[in-house]
């Protein structure tokens, strides 16, 4: 059973014969039916079915040369509805089934994300036809969310977000710099840190650590693509799994520059979420890739 199933409303999905009727219902009427050939006798197809403004299941299947259709795995989802551009987008193939990994350098974060890959059928197709080599830079990140908290926001007056623009300028400069090999840009960025250190365990001492750090986006547990992070509401919407009639919270959020759209279950979100406020949860990061 996937965990993840609850933010998009199926929270009382316990057994597999559960399961199975979600099944059934996909495959009879799917939103969208994606069919790629990956070898010679073998067709790749997913399936996806909407049970709510932009969440849903998709199935990842096979049909042999005898058009006998196999299910390989499943997994619920969120359409995400922004852009981001990166230098470079790769894709690597998860060594079990069918199904990818994106992994791009973030200079906000400074650091590498990693995503599961929405458009799995997509993707495959362009390796069928060999275009799988073209450069990739633009992804919708999305995530799903099953624990999160509702904190207030941090005020910030005009002059105090001009003057973290421009310190987040400097910085992604540094980054670029140093991804680069110079070695100034190096010692100014380990400067910087170790000044950064000494602010936070000062201030920690005296003020709680929420409302130093505003936004943070961290790896979290054992999986690749999964983090903890805190991010400023843009925008909150209410949605409603018509087969299961629960409401999932979707959130736009900005957190460290990444604008990103988490579902979350309303029975596992603590507080009310509204424009302003943070929200601070773990997530499961996915993306639709441009191909």
């Amino acid at each position: 059973m996937h965990s993840y199933l609850r933010a998009i409303g199926f929270s009382k999905i316990k057994s597999r014969k559960q399961l199975e009727q979600i099944y059934r219902h996909t495959l009879r009427e799917p939103n969208r039916k994606i069919a790629t050939t990956i070898s010679v006798d073998t067709s790749l197809i997913q399936f996806e079915k909407d049970f709510g403004p932009s969440i849903g299941l998709a199935l990842i299947g096979e049909y042999d040369a005898n058009g006998a259709l196999s299910i390989e795995h499943y997994y619920p989802y969120l359409k995400g509805e922004a852009f981001m551009e990166y230098e470079n987008i790769t894709i690597e193939k998860q060594t079990d089934k069918e199904s990818y990994a994106g992994v791009c350098d973030d200079f906000r974060l400074g650091m590498t994300l990693i995503f599961y890959v929405q458009n799995i059928a997509d993707y495959a197709k362009s390796k069928w036809f060999n275009y799988s080599n073209r450069h990739l830079s633009s992804v919708k990140f999305s995530a799903l969310s099953v624990s999160g908290t509702i904190l207030l926001g941090v005020y910030q007056n005009k002059s105090s977000r001009r003057y973290l623009e421009q310190m987040k300028t400097a910085r992604y400069d540094l980054l670029s710099a140093a991804k680069n090999g110079d070695t100034e840009a190096i010692e100014n960025l380990t400067i910087e840190e170790m000044d950064t250190y000494t602010t936070l365990t000062g201030r920690v001492q005296k003020e709680d650590i929420l409302s130093i750090v505003d936004t943070s986006f961290m790896p979290c547990g054992v999986e690749c693509d999964h983090y903890m992070i805190v991010g400023n509401i843009l925008k909150v919407t209410a949605v409603t799994n018509h087969l299961s009639n629960e409401t999932i919270f979707i959130l736009l959020l900005e957190s460290n520059d990444i604008i990103l759209n988490v579902a979350i279950n309303e029975q596992d979100l603590q507080g009310e979420p509204q424009e302003g406020r943070r929200f601070r949860g773990e997530i499961w990061l996915q993306g639709t890739v441009r191909i």
